[in-house]
């Protein structure tokens, strides 16, 4: 018999860590989680445990399918879309663990089409450009950051990284920008839409948002490696000291712990004079923790938004 959890979280098992919580699973408990992120949490609480990270539900013939959701542990749009991927496995049993009112699950339930014949479409399609370049149409899924509307505080960081390089040719190799946390893609695809001989390399922890990012590089016909990795860095072969660029629109945390994995990454990752650009909504709490790693800051205001600029002026 085997059995697929989908939804589930570290937190769901931490009063049971290790073989304890491993014990009271079925043997043959398959997790499934977008994020790399959560994968690694939880085959730390679960040692052993076989946890997949994609974008989609694994197929197969599962015996049993069981999914935690509810409007405080996922996005509607993503939990309506897994809802339906797991309707069309067709598993021998379904239970939906609900965290919530049964009036928001009963409403949550009957939103499924059960015709396989009028799937919905739970994709997104948007345009965007920045000044001097073209339009872009972009593609994003439920779980990507921004899903089905453009992010403003992207567009302002990439119209800021534009201005500064449009135009500029590179002599020999081309210049190489990384985009951490990139979503579907939009910020390094609009710079490279009038940056010339630019190679992308876009990183994010959650598999919709890789998905959408390698097929928006694909449509655009721009050179670039898209890499599913919670871990800035490490996971690339000689990325150290490489980059030209790294733009950056880290989520906000009062502790800023991600901002600190950004631009930590962004350090490692710039070339002697490379140049770090991130952006938030108010420079107060960021620009401390950008100082730490790039002692200069220069911080551009635009669309309502503060784009932090910094030199990489020193080698580790």
């Amino acid at each position: 018999m085997s059995t697929l959890w989908a939804g589930y979280s570290a937190s769901d098992f931490a009063g049971r860590r290790g073989e304890a919580a491993r014990a009271a699973l079925p043997p043959d408990a398959v997790f499934f989680v977008f994020d790399v992120y959560q994968k690694h949490a939880l085959e730390h609480v679960l040692p052993g445990a076989h946890v997949v990270c994609a974008a989609h539900v694994p197929p197969g013939e599962w015996d049993e399918i069981r999914l935690k959701t509810g409007p405080k542990r996922m996005a509607g749009e993503l939990a309506l879309s897994l809802l339906q991927e797991i309707h069309l496995l067709k598993p021998r049993r379904f239970t939906l663990d609900w965290e919530g009112r049964e009036r928001d699950k009963n409403e949550f339930l009957d939103k499924i089409r059960k015709d396989p014949d009028r799937v919905r479409d739970f994709g997104a399609t948007w345009t965007a450009s920045v000044p001097g370049g073209p339009r872009l149409a972009f593609k994003s899924y439920p779980g990507c950051f921004c899903h089905r509307r453009l992010d403003e505080g992207g567009l302002a960081l990439a119209e800021v990284v534009a201005r500064d390089w449009a135009g500029k040719t590179a002599e020999g190799e081309p210049r190489r920008l990384l985009d951490m946390g990139c979503g579907c893609g939009l910020v390094s695809c609009l710079v490279a839409s009038v940056v010339p001989n630019l190679s992308l390399t876009l990183i994010d922890s959650h598999a919709r948002a890789v998905e959408a990012a390698r097929e928006n590089v694909a449509s655009f016909g721009y050179p670039a490696e898209v890499v599913l990795a919670d871990d800035g860095i490490a996971t690339l072969k000689n990325a150290k000291h490489r980059f030209d660029i790294f733009v950056g629109n880290p989520p906000y945390y009062s502790d800023y712990r991600i901002a600190d994995l950004f631009l930590d990454t962004a350090r490692k990752a710039l070339k002697w004079g490379g140049a770090c650009y991130t952006v938030c909504k108010n420079a107060a709490g960021l620009e401390p923790v950008q100082k730490r790693y790039f002692p200069s800051v220069e911080i551009v205001h635009r669309r309502g938004y503060a784009v932090l600029k910094s030199i990489h002026k020193e080698s580790l």
